[in-house]
């Protein structure tokens, strides 16, 4: 397996509770299209795509798979997950992407749903920690331009 810049190929010796800079900078640049003007949300079905990460390095985005919820029978994230190591035969480290609206209770006495938020989760499979984060979107569909930064997310598996 060739060594890729955001990998030691294999486990850390250490645990990491920080996602790698490359995969920061991918979130960055991958949440920008859905925070665009003129993007349209509504009707954003769940998303689930794989990368080849030492691709991802390399500036190229070219999907190993991309399916949305309920495509080639596919429901669960790790349907999905197993799929896409299938396609590469575990020959490659894996970048994986979720992306798909999320609603949220606010706290307090009357709690009600939240607007809807686009929730975009990255993780790799050779790394203990990714990334989630989120963009707000408006009744029409229409991102406002709100996203904070996104929060490291630990995997405990792939």
């Amino acid at each position: 397996m060739p060594a890729c810049a955001w990998h030691a190929c294999g486990m850390p010796d250490a645990f990491d509770p920080q996602p790698p800079q490359q995969l920061r900078t991918f979130y960055d640049r991958f949440s920008a299209r859905y925070r665009a003007p003129g993007v349209r949300l509504s009707g954003f079905r769940l998303r689930w795509i794989a990368y080849r990460s030492e691709e991802l390095d390399q500036g190229i985005e070219r999907a190993v798979l991309d399916l949305t919820w309920g495509e080639e029978n596919v429901t669960r994230q790790v349907q999905f997950v197993a799929r896409a190591l299938e396609e590469v035969q575990g020959a490659f480290a894996l970048t994986f992407v979720e992306a798909g609206f999320k609603r949220v209770l606010w706290g307090g006495d009357d709690e009600q749903l939240a607007p809807a938020v686009l929730r975009i989760s990255m993780w790799c499979t050779d790394h203990p920690c990714g990334l989630i984060g989120r963009i707000e979107v408006d009744a029409d569909g229409l991102p406002t331009g709100a996203a904070p930064p996104p929060l490291p997310l630990l995997r405990m598996a792939g």
